[in-house]
């Protein structure tokens, strides 16, 4: 038993020694901006020796999202899961979390009718 779960416990331990490292290096790298539209926003960043198109809402495939490459414009990603696909949920539902969307339609929803009894 001991040496089936020695193997696991020390993959487990060396993960936890190099997800920080890992974290560190992602933090290290900065975008640097390259090209930049008529308007002065960026455009294309550099994030290591890759550049990146910057996604834009005309623009939103084979990109990167400005947040995530540093940039301070963009959408901001939401911090819990809205309960449904974003499609399915109308722009209040999605900055509300699950259990806030489960709350207003709970409320909204007629109350059932009481069972007749069976005479």
């Amino acid at each position: 038993m001991i040496r089936k779960i020695a193997p696991v416990l020390a993959a487990v331990m060396a993960m936890g020694t190099a997800m920080p490292a890992l974290a560190n290096h992602h933090e290290e790298m900065k975008a640097e901006v390259v090209e930049r539209s008529a308007s002065g926003k960026a455009t294309k960043v550099k994030i290591g020796e890759n550049v990146y198109d910057v996604c834009t809402p005309e623009s939103q495939d084979g990109c990167i999202n400005p947040r995530e490459a540093g940039l301070n414009f963009g959408s901001t990603p939401l911090d819990h899961w809205p309960g449904a696909p974003a499609s399915d949920l109308t722009p209040a539902e999605k900055m509300r979390t699950a259990a806030e969307n489960a709350a207003v339609k709970a409320k909204m929803e007629p109350a059932e009718p009481a069972p007749v009894a069976a005479e």
